[in-house]
């Protein structure tokens, strides 16, 4: 069973947590189209909080494209928790688990739906604490370099510094 659009744009996908991969290699074209995602967030990143920051984070998505994923039955888990008390957690927070080919731009499309949806709140509340916004935008920064490093961008970046995708 697929997911539609509506739902995959209220629905965060996620891939099942045990069949996360452990090595990713990358065909040309999508190590390209998620290093272009991932200096884009990280230069939305940059303007947090403000609609700038959110339009860039937009654009990225936009850029990423949409990807095919059917969604993931969960019968049993490789956990403690039972399918039915991982369904309730999901269907309150709005998550789908999904399978994908294309497991790497799933993981960086869940990445930015989260920023997108973070960023939202911080510009609907301007009296969140800067302190724990920029904790979190930290955390992304993070989980932005470790895709990155598990993707093997820095590779196939030699021309750009990570400082470089900071300040840019």
């Amino acid at each position: 069973m697929e997911t539609s659009s509506t739902e995959s744009s209220t629905f965060l996908e996620l891939l099942i947590p045990w069949e996360l991969p452990l090595e990713q290699t990358l065909p040309p074209a999508d190590r390209a189209q998620i290093d272009r995602a991932l200096k884009k967030l990280l230069q939305a990143l940059e303007h947090l909080p403000s609609q700038q920051a959110l339009n860039g984070i937009n654009q990225a998505l936009s850029a990423l494209g949409e990807i095919d994923t059917q969604t993931a039955h969960i019968d049993s888990t490789q956990t403690s928790l039972k399918a039915w008390e991982i369904e309730d957690y999901d269907r309150y927070f709005q998550i789908c688990h999904v399978q994908t080919e294309q497991s790497a731009i799933c993981l960086v499309r869940g990445l930015l739906m989260t920023c997108q949806r973070f960023s939202e709140i911080c510009t609907q509340t301007p009296c969140l604490n800067p302190q724990q916004v920029e904790q979190q935008k930290q955390g992304f920064i993070s989980y932005i370099y470790l895709l990155r490093r598990m993707f093997e961008l820095e590779k196939y970046d030699s021309n750009t510094s990570d400082n470089e995708l900071i300040t840019s």
